[in-house]
């Protein structure tokens, strides 16, 4: 008996430990690597700003995706983002160096930057 009230004492001890630590937002789900363009890509809304982008995971796999923020975000950011199932909407997100973004990603936004034209 009191090895089970023990064992049920040290499970629960270690769901709420657990619980604590854990972000719930990054919990299962897919990453994905998002270069910030220019604020006027971003469109405002009632909370913020919303910006509609394109994502690659790290086998260089295309998505749509969604960011909510409260401010605008810095231009040329490289962003790791956290989006869940099939939802376009991203949960969280984190700025990350440019050496731990996907090579298809830094390639497509070198192609970007060079078709610029000129006035």
């Amino acid at each position: 008996m009191k090895r089970n009230f023990i064992a049920v004492l040290l499970i629960g001890v270690l769901i709420v430990v657990g619980w604590r630590y854990v972000d719930v937002d990054r919990l299962l789900a897919d990453v994905y690597y998002v270069k910030v363009p220019n604020a006027e890509v971003a469109t405002q809304t009632s909370n913020g700003y919303r910006y509609d982008l394109i994502g690659y995971d790290e086998d260089g796999k295309k998505r749509p995706l969604a960011i909510t923020t409260t401010t605008l975000l810095a231009e040329g950011d490289f962003l790791k983002v956290f989006v869940k199932e099939e939802s376009p909407e991203v949960t969280d997100y984190e700025r990350v160096n440019a050496l731990e973004v996907p090579e298809q990603l830094k390639e497509e936004q070198e192609e970007d930057s060079s078709e610029t034209p000129f006035p």
